[in-house]
């Protein structure tokens, strides 16, 4: 029973970061930020790594168990990405910065949570 309750907190965790990720990706166009390539010029490497977030978070849920060592790189990336936003901060809209901040923090809480609670067992 224990092996379902972890295989289930891995897998939510992985589904979370995913639509996180989309959300980083989406965000833009969704808050009608300006479309132009010079108003996307500073979040490249926000959309990178969501990307990569993404990827990581479709594999973790669907084979939670099997690929425990994406955790520790999930809450990396999600740490390199709230660090993207904090330098970026002073050229980018204040709604985008805030935005990567509170998507990162969740990503970040919820890969820690599935570790901690993986820990556990």
């Amino acid at each position: 029973m224990g092996d379902q309750h972890g295989r289930t907190v891995e897998s939510r965790a992985g589904v979370t970061a995913f639509l996180a990720g989309v959300w980083l990706i989406a965000a833009p166009p969704v808050l009608h930020f300006s479309a132009s390539a010079h108003a996307f010029r500073p979040y490249w490497w926000s959309m990178g790594l969501a990307v990569v977030i993404m990827l990581l978070g479709m594999v973790r849920a669907l084979a939670p168990l099997d690929v425990p060592f994406l955790q520790p790189v999930t809450i990396a990336l999600a740490l390199w990405l709230i660090v993207v936003a904090l330098r970026g901060a002073d050229d980018s809209v204040w709604t985008v910065w805030l935005n990567q901040l509170v998507v990162s923090a969740l990503i970040a809480l919820s890969a820690g949570l599935a570790l901690f609670l993986g820990s556990r067992r």
